[in-house]
């Protein structure tokens, strides 16, 4: 071996960012066993209300009031000014700490007034730990922010790899509602080590401020980053709140099968997105217009050519697993209108980044709240006045993340001097050697023709996008070799 190659293998192997993504691609491997085990085990009735749990948890994890994504944006921002970040980390954690007295309040309330949250799925016997999990989530979301901005990869690898592990052993060890007690205390006690850990490892000194000048800046941003997270976010938790609403416990699990499973998918490419963004955010700020023109032509590029790739090719064989579960055969629609939403959503990919780098969070935060709107209304007409199908549901989110990823392009192209006419706009964010086998997917999924035809937009894609899929392998030889990618 000549010794290019063989520092070439030794910055391979040292790098911190190859261990991550593996540990995460690892890590994504046994939440997909686990999801196949839990939906033979459970059975489409409990997985409906394990679905509704994991929904409760969502809903808390969403109202955080931004106060995590915040500390996040100015720290990425500001790093180099160590006292200002410990004051910034030391507020976040006062401001945390009055959330989650809020958070037991509605609990509290919610068993004193009889709201009935969750009353046909029995869940109230649930809410203690949930709510545990949810105020648990909030500080492990702010350390998990503070730990990648500096580096500090390890630590979050670990807890996002423990409750996995854990729930597997739980798995094999109960069935049925065993199975469900076992799954919620499992999380709440992989949540509470991770906790213990970062607090113990934690790069900067904490402990909580009370400095209102910081409380307000924090807010004020945060406000606008917690409509634009919530909003976003709520988008996808509405859409399965309507199914779990208007049809049975059962329709319900067949969807939280496809959207687990569908969902799994894009979570590779979380695992990359999710430790360059601090980075990208501070490169993003400060760079020239041309600069950012070719960070982002890179980034997009490589990123949603890899989304729609694995899209098609999961939507492709997803009926060869329906072989080892037929009690889900009625999933295969929704599958694959969700799997095809999530593609056209990593078309934003990029350009909501860099509204928040450039400090536009309050336009950000008006187009995410503006498909949530989209979302529920047209989620509402489709279940109450079409009645629609379960699967069809989904074509409600299809159309909000459609209106939130052109207006995230409008006011990015903007940024980066792009034509501001309709037409350029959408080339620029739908293409059309993506856009066409997204269309010829979703008329196939429509009509419900045989499995096999489904060939088809793979074929297409591969065709129209060769030059792209051939450019990913250099891509991947850069971050292979740069261990400092994800330093600011």
């Amino acid at each position: 071996m000549s010794e290019r190659n063989r520092k070439r293998l030794v910055s391979i192997l040292k790098n911190k960012v190859l261990h991550y993504i593996f540990s995460r691609y690892a890590t994504y491997l046994v939440q997909f066993v686990n999801s196949l085990l839990i939906a033979a085990y459970l059975g489409p009735y409990y997985l409906g209300i394990w679905g509704f749990i994991t929904l409760i948890i969502q809903y808390l994890n969403q109202m955080n009031l931004g106060i995590s994504h915040s500390v996040n944006a100015i720290i990425a921002i500001h790093k180099h000014k160590e006292w200002y970040a410990q004051k910034v980390i030391g507020a976040s954690i006062s401001m945390l700490i009055c959330l989650a007295c809020l958070v037991v309040l509605f609990f509290v309330a919610n068993e004193l007034f009889l709201f009935e949250i969750g009353s046909k799925y029995g869940f109230s016997k649930y809410a203690p730990m949930v709510a545990a999990i949810g105020i648990l989530g909030y500080f492990n979301t702010l350390f998990c922010n503070i730990f990648r901005i500096y580096g500090r990869l390890l630590e979050i690898a670990f807890s996002q790899t423990v409750f996995p592990v854990l729930m597997l052993l739980a798995i094999l060890l109960f069935k049925g509602e065993s199975l469900l007690w076992a799954l919620t205390i499992t999380n709440l006690l992989a949540i509470g080590i991770s906790f213990g850990l970062f607090v113990v490892r934690v790069p900067v000194k904490i402990k909580p401020l009370f400095i209102p000048r910081l409380f307000k800046a924090i807010q004020i941003k945060g406000w606008y980053l917690f409509v634009y997270n919530a909003s976003f976010y709520m988008i996808l938790i509405s859409t399965r709140s309507f199914v779990s609403s208007y049809y049975s416990v059962s329709e319900f699990g067949y969807f939280t099968f496809a959207f687990t499973l569908a969902h799994a998918v894009l979570l590779l490419l979380d695992s990359f997105s999710f430790i360059i963004y601090p980075k990208l955010l501070n490169r993003l700020a400060s760079a020239s217009i041309e600069k950012i023109s070719a960070l982002l032509a890179i980034l997009r590029n490589t990123y949603i050519t890899t989304s729609h790739l694995l899209v098609h090719t999961v939507i492709l064989f997803f009926p060869l697993f329906l072989l080892f579960f037929p009690q889900y055969e009625e999933s295969k629609q929704a599958f694959r209108l969700i799997a095809l939403t999530l593609a056209l959503y990593a078309s934003s990919f990029g350009y909501s980044g860099l509204l928040i780098a450039k400090e536009e969070e309050k336009k950000l935060s008006y187009a995410a709240l503006g498909a949530l709107v989209i979302n529920i209304a047209t989620a509402w007409f489709l279940t109450a006045v079409l009645s629609a199908t379960f699967a069809q549901i989904i074509i409600a989110t299809m159309l909000a993340y459609l209106f939130f990823v052109f207006v995230a392009g409008y006011m990015g192209s903007k940024h980066i001097k792009l034509p501001q006419r309709f037409f350029p706009i959408i080339n620029n964010i739908f293409p059309s050697q993506l856009l066409a086998p997204c269309l010829l997917t979703l008329c196939l999924t429509i009509f419900q023709v045989g499995d096999i035809y489904f060939i088809a937009p793979l074929l297409l894609f591969v065709i129209f996008n060769h030059k792209a899929i051939v450019a990913l392998k250099n891509i991947s030889k850069i971050v292979a070799i740069n261990a400092n990618l994800i330093n600011i």
